[in-house]
């Protein structure tokens, strides 16, 4: 093929250039179409691709994904691998990565995953550049390559009809017209970049077609999608883009223009599509600016907010935030999601990540002004955060989440901590197969990955949109009177699956100058209540810590005895995460004993101190990988290859009166811990209504000591060492 030398270039190493100059339909001929059917009906079954059908229309109509899930074993191929208008009732011709040979092999449509999307996606953003080199260069060969696209692709959209689920499931409330998410309508911000840039040099019957289109498209974006959380919003900046590029409601004949466009974004009051006051009403809590979402989606709500503001002042010469003030007060509470190392905590279906600075640019807020406190809790989300600081090698911090909001996970009181600059006992993840995947249903949305009490075996309730809070009782920061400070949380719920009573404690105890030196505690009663089933009852505490290397000794040091077992599994009825714990060994014990988690030979480490009763079994497992953090940079080994250290503590009968003790100390070569010793000193109960009250004493290599007592009522009088204590909680100090 001869290329044109005299072809304007948009700049060296251009991708489109090398397009272009195979000819103006050598783009649009790969997109992903039904070229030979014309089918106008595509059915799916749930989240796959099934057929297609209906009536075969007068032109190539648009090729569904095969899956809702993006995973597939099938490699995607390069545009230049593709065969020109190839539709096959084969599926796609690919390459299998399973196999050891990796030979090619034809893949029915709904196991390559978003394969067909991501290509046409690709092709649409080679389209816009070469629209954007045509409105720079004047070129012709760049506007008819475009055109070829933007007609393609729209006409196709205009076409087809709304996706049937042959399920008839609420997958079918989900559906877009290329992907089964209508969330992932992306190709739609290209295409209405292209269309304005191209307009003014098209055909007046052509441009009529393709605003009909977009203007299909955009009702199937209504029509669809979920309205209560960030899915409204993605949906509304694609409805947004659509009626930037329409004419006013006079210049069509439905009357559906421009401005009906822009009430649906504003004012939308379809069962799927709520306009953004509507939602922010619905979504963020007024007393602080917290959105009812994981961190991970609060920071997606934000940062589209912020850019409808920014399309407010640019398209309508209007501040947003004056007509919805909460989204200002939203960004400066969202600094509170940050755990030291100036990343999210990471509860939910989170990857914890930073703050997107241009949010902040686009709301004209000074983000380096902005500090997060001490102390924040957000009891309508039902999460919490205590920080010593905000040094991220130096400072510590716990959070506490349950599950109040969308994206949540079945964790119960949910526990991170933060200590040497890591998450030293993270948050498990969403997984590596997203929220189709059997290890997110299985594992990570479920108890046993979460650093939490599993009751009986069976803790669990919905996922995703959640509804099982927990009530704070205390959440504060105190001045010790030795140079330290104590940092305290106390929260409740009940257990929904056995109605049992769950109570937990968390102090952060650290040094006042923020250096690194302290520890935590966490105290964790869980019984069955009143409501529960008759007969006996166990108690897990999971804890799963960052590491490499884990071992379990008794309180003098000696190696803990421990024998292979085939016990936390699912088996009696028990939850099938118990299945993904391996390589578990068991000691059952009274005594008190530590457990050490170490990364690259003790550069950073976690030593655990737990108290031992009666009754108890004591394993130390792997678990799947962490996945929340596979995402993070600079980690101290490869996230993605580790198991993940597991502690479980299994106590038979009630753990109310018998609870989960346990002191966490993190350590480094760089930063030194004082802390040398954790007792756990006699209590006499002198009331009559408290069932359980616990002493842990610690040790700092300077002779000092903190007391912390801690009783299961707020009317409790106790007596330890000598000395008199009232209340729920009590931290002293002892020289």
């Amino acid at each position: 093929m001869t290329i044109l030398a005299s072809m304007p270039v948009l700049g060296q190493g251009s991708r489109i250039n090398q397009y272009v100059q195979l000819g103006e339909t050598w783009l649009s001929d790969r997109l992903q179409m039904h070229w030979r059917t014309h089918a106008t009906q595509q059915f799916m079954k749930g989240d796959f691709y099934h057929h297609c059908g209906g009536d075969s229309a007068e032109v190539p109509t648009l090729q569904m994904n095969g899956a809702r899930s993006h995973v597939t074993k099938y490699r995607r191929p390069k545009l230049e691998e593709l065969n020109p208008r190839q539709e096959d009732e084969r599926g796609m011709y690919l390459q299998n990565l399973s196999l050891d040979n990796k030979p090619y092999e034809w893949a029915n449509l709904s196991q390559t995953g978003c394969i067909i999307g991501s290509i046409n996606r690709e092709i649409a953003g080679l389209a816009l550049d070469a629209a954007k080199g045509y409105k720079a260069t004047g070129s012709e060969q760049f506007r008819r390559a475009a055109i070829s696209v933007l007609k393609t692709y729209m006409l196709g959209i205009l076409h087809s009809e709304m996706p049937q689920d042959l399920n008839h499931g609420h997958t079918q409330t989900l559906y877009g017209l290329q992907t089964l998410e209508v969330i992932h309508e992306e190709t739609v911000l290209p295409l209405t970049e292209m269309y304005a840039i191209l307009r003014s040099s098209m055909d007046k019957g052509d441009c009529e077609r393709i605003e009909a289109g977009f203007k299909h498209w955009a009702d199937i974006i209504e029509a669809n999608g979920v309205p209560h959380n960030n899915w409204n919003l993605i949906q509304a900046r694609y409805i947004f883009n659509i009626a930037q590029i329409l004419q006013p409601n006079s210049a069509y004949s439905d009357g559906k223009g421009q401005e009906h466009y822009f009430d649906i974004v504003e004012n939308g009051r379809s069962v799927r599509q709520w306009g953004l006051k509507t939602l922010c009403d619905y979504g963020y809590d007024k007393t602080n600016g917290i959105w009812c979402e994981c961190p991970g989606y609060s920071q997606v709500v934000l940062g589209d907010l912020a850019e409808f503001v920014r399309l407010y002042r640019d398209e309508f010469n209007r501040d947003l935030t004056i007509d919805i003030p909460i989204i200002a007060k939203a960004a400066r509470a969202n600094i509170e999601y940050l755990f030291p190392d100036s990343m999210t905590i990471g509860f939910g279906d989170t990857h914890p990540s930073t703050i997107k600075k241009a949010i902040y640019e686009k709301l004209n807020i000074d983000f380096s002004s902005l500090h997060p406190s001490r102390t924040f809790a957000a009891p309508k989300t039902s999460w919490l955060i205590q920080r010593t600081g905000m040094k991220p090698a130096q400072s510590l911090a716990f959070a506490l989440n349950a599950s109040d909001g969308n994206h949540m996970h079945a964790n119960g009181i949910s526990m991170e901590l933060f200590a040497r600059g890591q998450r030293m006992a993270p948050d498990g993840g969403i997984g590596y197969g997203l929220y189709s995947g059997d290890d997110y249903k299985e594992y990570y949305s479920q108890f046993p990955a979460h650093n939490t009490v599993c009751v009986d075996g069976v803790s669990s309730y919905p996922v995703m949109k959640s509804q099982h809070p927990f009530h704070i009782l205390r959440n504060d920061d105190t001045n010790l009177d030795n140079g330290m400070t104590a940092q305290v949380s106390i929260v409740k719920m009940t257990e929904p699956e056995t109605m049992s009573e769950q109570e937990r404690t968390v102090v952060m105890i650290a040094d006042k100058d923020d250096t690194g030196d302290g520890y935590f505690v966490d105290i964790f009663r869980s019984r069955h209540g009143k409501e529960s089933k008759k007969g006996p009852e166990f108690h897990d505490y999971f804890y799963h810590n960052l590491g490499q290397q884990m071992s379990m000794a008794k309180e003098n040091g000696d190696e803990l005895a421990m024998e292979k077992t085939e016990e936390l599994a699912f088996a009696g009825a028990h939850l099938y995460a118990y299945s993904y714990l391996f390589d578990k060994k068991k000691a059952v014990t009274a005594e008190n004993c530590m457990v050490c988690y170490s990364v690259n030979n003790d550069s950073l480490s976690m030593v655990h101190y737990t108290k031992g009763f009666n009754d108890r079994a004591l394993y130390k497992a792997l678990s799947p990988t962490t996945e929340g953090l596979s995402r993070i940079q600079g980690m101290p080994y490869d996230i993605r290859q580790q198991p993940t250290l597991t502690y479980v503590a299994r106590q038979q009968g009630e753990a109310w009166t018998r609870p989960f003790v346990n002191v966490f100390v993190p350590k480094s070569k760089t930063i030194a811990n004082s802390v040398t010793e954790v007792t756990y000193p006699s209590v006499d109960i002198r009331d009559k209504v408290t069932e359980n009250a616990e002493a842990i004493m610690v040790k700092h290599d300077n002779g000092n000591c903190e007391l912390i007592v801690s009783a299961d009522n707020d009317d409790a009088k106790v007596k330890v060492k000598g000395m008199t204590f009232k209340g729920r909680l009590n931290v002293v100090t002892i020289k």
